[in-house]
């Protein structure tokens, strides 16, 4: 096994995963077209937050001076309520994207929205099973 623990290899996965939508994105905002530069400003934000959420529970832990404690109930019910979430995402960014709001400038950040939100569903999916599959 790589990590010590499922909580690091999930924050570890993210917060690559993180680093990359930011630099995606930064990529995408040298383009000249409006459409590839809303698709980089999702990937940067999303991308922050990804990486925020990544680090900041250890960051936390080092300030407080507390030892890491793995709660695998805890973390499975998160992520299955985040699988609902991320649900929601890829339905709002499609719902933007198909132009329901007849702004087109958006479209290219309702593309971002929505494979922000499916790669979060399907991270997400995979962890809880993984986690229940080993009976927590």
């Amino acid at each position: 096994m790589l990590f010590k623990s499922i909580e690091t290899e999930i924050s570890f996965n993210l917060l690559v995963w993180g680093l990359c939508s930011m630099l995606g994105g930064i990529t995408f905002i040298f383009f000249e077209n409006s459409f590839m530069n809303a698709i980089g400003f999702q990937f940067i934000i999303w991308g922050l937050i990804d990486s925020l959420i990544a680090i900041g529970p250890r960051i936390y832990r080092w300030i407080r001076n507390h030892e890491h404690v793995e709660n695998l109930k805890k973390l499975k019910n998160i992520l299955i309520a985040n699988i609902f979430l991320d649900v929601g995402y890829v339905i709002i960014g499609f719902i933007v994207f198909i132009g329901f709001f007849e702004i087109n400038q958006y479209n290219g950040h309702g593309l971002g929205v929505i494979i922000q939100g499916a790669f979060l569903a399907v991270f997400d999916t995979y962890y809880a099973i993984k986690i229940i599959t080993k009976g927590f």
